[in-house]
């Protein structure tokens, strides 16, 4: 389909579930499904901010996670 970056296929929840992320009966008819999640990286791997709701339409605003990445600049 010609993306140029990776994407992860999560068929089990196995990802959702290891970021405690599952959202139980919250999707379509009952279904299991992901809680809208923003999560800050550093490069070493260590989870240095996360976002997460149980309200599917809510995400973090740019706003908030530039404030964040500003916050912690200096980690």
């Amino acid at each position: 389909m010609g993306f140029t970056y990776p994407l992860l296929s999560d068929a089990d929840a196995g990802v959702i579930r290891r970021y405690d992320l599952l959202h139980r009966g919250a999707g379509p008819k009952g279904a299991d499904i992901a809680r809208p999640a923003e999560f800050l990286i550093d490069s070493q791997g260590i989870i240095r901010w996360v976002n997460s709701t149980d309200n599917i339409a809510v995400r973090a605003r740019p706003e908030q996670v530039l404030a964040a990445f500003n916050e912690r600049r200096g980690d």
